[in-house]
């Protein structure tokens, strides 16, 4: 046996995590900021609006945009299945109320992260766009959670369980998984359906989050769930 290290520590001591069960009825998919906001396509305007070289910044952005993408793609393969399997599905969206900023969290304002209702970058991505009947809760700070209803609209569903896909992993989407996993909901996080701008934020998230207050799996894994159940 190799040295220990402060990981093999860790997991010694913690009671290994319960596996994550998809119940209908029982279980949301809660789709995190999946809108152009979130998007390479404004991180790169407004880096070459504020004097970056354009070509650099395309470089730089590239990993980022690969990443995004994917997750996109998987995001929208888990929101397919879960319609077709009766799972509720839930949007997450920053937007705030009014174009005022004063409408918009304090915490947002001092970084001038304002997104006007019915802005373009408000608008979802195609791929994972809301049907009429899905459920939109709007925000305009980082969690889902403050300063929203979704807690009590979840409850009044007497939902239990959350699936979480989204953007940002370091951001929005981790504020929601702890805020979530703290108030009683079971989690599970989908490594390679959310991403943030740096791969190595990314991977310290769910290195964090998985095993100690909700499970991580991979898409892959999520739909092999989702196929088991019986259609509806």
């Amino acid at each position: 046996m190799g040295k220990l290290t402060i990981e093999d520590v860790i997991y010694a001591l913690e009671a290994p995590y319960p596996d994550f069960e998809i119940k209908r009825g029982k279980t949301a998919l809660v789709l995190i900021d999946m809108q152009k906001i979130a998007s390479p396509e404004p991180f790169v305007k407004a880096a070459i609006k504020k004097g970056l070289p354009e070509k650099d910044v395309h470089e730089a952005v590239m990993d980022y945009e690969e990443r995004f993408w994917k997750a996109v793609d998987n995001g929208a393969r888990i929101l397919k299945v879960c319609r077709q399997k009766n799972i509720d599905v839930v949007h997450v969206h920053l937007e705030a109320p009014t174009k005022n900023p004063l409408h918009t969290a304090k915490v947002n304002r001092k970084i001038g992260l304002l997104v006007p209702p019915a802005s373009d970058e408000s608008q979802s991505l195609d791929a994972v766009n809301p049907l009429p009947d899905e459920l939109i809760v709007n925000k305009t700070n980082g969690g889902a959670f403050s300063g929203t209803n979704l807690d009590f609209v979840l409850r009044n569903m007497d939902i239990e369980s959350l699936i979480l896909v989204g953007f940002l992993t370091d951001e929005c989407v981790a504020a929601t998984a702890y805020h979530a996993a703290d108030i009683g909901y079971d989690v599970l996080l989908v490594r390679d359906a959310c991403a943030t701008h740096r791969k190595e934020a990314h991977d310290a998230i769910i290195w964090s989050l998985d095993d100690m207050c909700l499970k991580v799996y991979t898409t892959e894994e999520v739909l092999r769930k989702l196929e088991a159940l019986p259609n509806p």
